[in-house]
C-alpha cells in the first residue's frame, strides 16, 4: 500500500552559499532558533566561479545546505533575502523526491 505524503511531510533543500563560515553559522543559527530548518549543514569553502559587473569573478564562499518542510520554502527564502549580505544571493530550493520515512518525519518534527 503507498501512502501519499501530504504537503506538509514533504521536504526541501534549500542551498545558499557566503562569504564567510561566521555569516554562515550566523544564519544556520537563526535558520534553526525560528524553526524553519531541521538541519543546516555548512560546506568547506567552495570556489565560485561566476560573472558579476561584467566581470568573471572567482571566491571562496561557505555553501549552506538547509533542510526543511516544503511548505515553509518561503518563509526560509523570506529569511534568507532579509539576513543574506549578498546584493543578489543565491538561493535555490530542490524538492526532495525521496527519503527515509524517519528522516522527514524528523525534518517535519523539528520545524514549524
Amino acid at each position: 500500500m503507498t501512502h501519499k505524503k501530504s504537503r506538509e511531510e514533504e521536504i526541501s533543500i534549500v542551498w545558499t552559499t557566503v562569504d564567510s563560515q561566521q555569516t554562515a553559522r550566523r544564519l544556520a543559527t537563526s535558520l534553526l532558533g525560528a524553526r524553519l530548518a531541521a538541519c543546516v549543514q555548512i560546506d568547506s569553502p567552495v570556489e565560485s566561479h561566476y560573472r558579476w559587473d561584467g566581470q568573471v569573478q572567482v571566491d571562496a564562499e561557505y555553501r549552506l545546505i538547509i533542510k526543511s518542510r516544503s511548505s515553509l520554502t518561503s518563509a526560509v527564502m523570506d529569511h534568507l533575502a532579509q539576513n543574506h549580505p549578498y546584493d543578489e544571493p543565491q538561493i535555490l530550493v530542490t524538492p526532495v523526491t525521496v527519503a527515509s520515512p524517519g528522516y522527514a518525519r524528523w525534518v517535519v518534527d523539528q520545524t514549524q
